[in-house]
């Protein structure tokens, strides 16, 4: 039997036609199928009604348009949602920013192209980035330095899964970290965790990059007694005598002796001075400041950790002030956890403070240091009192010449006598002449010996000085050197005049820093404000201690945020 060619078609050419749209089959029905898991995926998460999906039957690729957003954080006093974490979060690829609640804005349309369902994409959202960090910083989170030195140092080549904010501390995790950037168009892209325990604060914290000084010195008990913290305590009497009678008794028993200089700056216990120095009309027991351009324009005033209204304008004080105000501040700011970080020392001020500048036996000359503490830097005092052969020889010519007026007749040992009694009353005025010149000479001498001796760290310098502040009472004997410079940031603002006091010596001390050392102005200068910079070497060492480790977190984040302004988190 022959086969003829209608046969051939019919029994084979038909099976393989259909053998060969079946791939074209498949893809189709398995196009359609992504498809459906997509919208399905779109309406769980939300996003259905804001997204466009198109399928390519014969390429098997469906197309989904979705709107790229920019975020900000809600108010965080108004808005309850700002401290809840979002209870439809979207787990899909660069969604990891729907974690939180935000203000949202679209800004465009993202054109995504998947085979399959887990290869839809979320728009990554754009957000300031010093929002961003400022808003998770509010939640808890804390900088890991290591990673913001190496964003500052590779940028856009920093390895994803680099760590820049972390739980707060003793909490395992990474709250913010680098992403490849997939789909940043060049822009840095971040990705967001966090979860419920992880917070640890609320609206009634500190907000970001604000700082609080709390009162230092006397605090009241129930007992109605008014107690030092170094230990004293002052008996209230309402019948006898007022309040601020007793604070001024009080102030006298503390009140310290200079040793070798007329201080111009009181000598009262330093936290009695805080305590009687009122600039507000409500009472308060703290203060609150943000550092913005380098400066503190304002501190408001609070009583328990509520804003009483009132406030101190500090940008009457000079530059000095402001700066060395914020740099002391974002130093103490560093020992806790949520620290002044839109500010960072400047160079000059780092650099000042790790240089010895301050000399040995300036500081013996003050009185703050012995000189069995120090290397050894004065030559020894002038002879003032005769030798043994002077006084000998002295003795001898007395003798002698009253041994010839004995030998004289009467008139002319009497004017031998007077003679005698004459030249020993020259030499005696002459000798004491002579003395006191030595003295004198060798005062100035010393001086310039105590400017040209070695110099020491301002560490030294500093627990030298607060050593100094204990024994005169002027500070309790607990103190440390962050409480120091905490309670000299309060005197500050209470007091002007103090303030100005010490801006003044921080401006010359870091003017004969640069330019050659001390010279005698300088060291007069000191002598006759011995305390106030005593008070100053305390911020000078906790900007140092700041600034000792290999790295200054606070220049690292600075500098990130300065570089990318915009960021993207997905």
């Amino acid at each position: 039997m022959v086969v003829s060619a209608p046969d051939v078609i019919t029994y084979i050419g038909i099976p393989l036609a259909v053998l060969g749209v079946l791939p074209i089959i498949y893809t189709s029905f398995r196009a359609l199928w992504t498809e459906r898991l997509i919208r399905s995926a779109l309406k769980r998460y939300d996003l259905f009604d804001s997204a466009v999906t198109r399928v390519s039957l014969m390429g098997g690729i469906v197309e989904v348009e979705l709107p790229r957003c920019t975020i900000s954080p809600l108010d965080r006093e108004l808005d309850a949602s700002y401290w809840k974490l979002n209870d439809f979060q979207v787990s899909l690829k660069g969604g990891s920013w729907s974690i939180f609640h935000w203000n949202r804005l679209v800004t465009g349309k993202v054109l995504y192209r998947c085979q399959f369902k887990d290869e839809l994409t979320i728009p990554q959202a754009d957000i300031e980035f010093e929002d961003l960090v400022a808003f998770l910083l509010d939640r808890g989170a804390v900088p890991d330095p290591q990673g913001w030195r190496m964003l500052k140092t590779t940028g856009l080549w920093t390895p994803p899964g680099t760590a820049l904010l972390r739980p707060p501390r003793g909490i395992p995790g990474i709250a913010l970290t680098v992403m490849s950037p997939d789909d940043s168009d060049g822009v840095l892209s971040l990705h967001v965790q966090w979860k419920t325990q992880w917070d640890s604060r609320n609206s009634a914290s500190m907000p970001p990059f604000w700082m609080r000084l709390e009162r230092p010195g006397l605090i009241k008990d129930d007992h109605r007694r008014i107690v030092d913290k170094s230990g004293m305590e002052i008996t209230k009497d309402t019948s006898s005598e007022t309040a601020s009678e007793q604070m001024k008794t009080f102030s006298r028993q503390t009140t310290a002796t200079a040793l070798d200089s007329t201080d111009k700056t009181s000598s009262y216990s330093l936290l009695t001075k805080i305590n009687e120095t009122e600039s507000t009309s409500s009472s308060n027991v703290s203060i609150r400041f943000k550092i913005e351009q380098e400066h503190v324009e304002r501190v408001f005033f609070e009583h328990d950790n509520i804003m009483t209204g009132e406030y101190q304008d500090l940008s009457k004080l000079d530059e000095t002030f402001g700066l060395w105000f914020a740099c002391t501040a974002c130093a103490l700011s560093q020992n806790g956890d949520f620290g002044l970080w839109n500010f960072a020392i400047p160079d000059h001020i780092a650099s000042f403070a790790r240089q010895k500048s301050i000399p040995c036996g300036v500081m013996v000359i003050l009185g703050i240091l012995s000189e069995e503490n120090v290397p050894p830097w004065a030559s020894p005092p002038p002879q003032l009192n005769q030798s043994p052969a002077e006084i000998q020889q002295r003795l001898y010519e007395e003798t002698l010449a009253r041994r010839m007026e004995n030998a004289m007749p009467p008139d002319q040992a009497a004017q031998a006598r007077n003679n005698r009694v004459m030249m020993e009353s020259n030499r005696f005025h002459n000798d004491n002449l002579k003395r006191i010149e030595a003295q004198e000479e060798y005062k100035q001498r010393r001086l310039i010996e105590a400017i040209q001796s070695p110099r020491l760290d301002n560490k030294v310098i500093a627990e030298a000085s607060l050593t100094y502040l204990v024994s005169q009472e002027i500070v309790p004997a607990n103190y440390t050197m962050p409480k120091l410079a905490q309670a000299v940031l309060y005197l500050m603002i209470l007091d002007m005049d103090q303030a100005k006091i010490i801006a003044d010596i921080l401006e010359r001390w870091m003017l004969w820093c640069q330019f050659g050392g001390m010279q005698k102005p300088q060291l007069t200068l000191l002598m006759e404000n011995k305390i106030a910079f005593s008070y100053a070497s305390a911020l000078v060492a906790v900007v140092q201690q700041a600034n000792a480790g290999d790295g200054n977190l606070s220049s690292d984040m600075l500098d990130c945020l300065r570089l990318w302004n915009r960021v993207r988190v997905g």
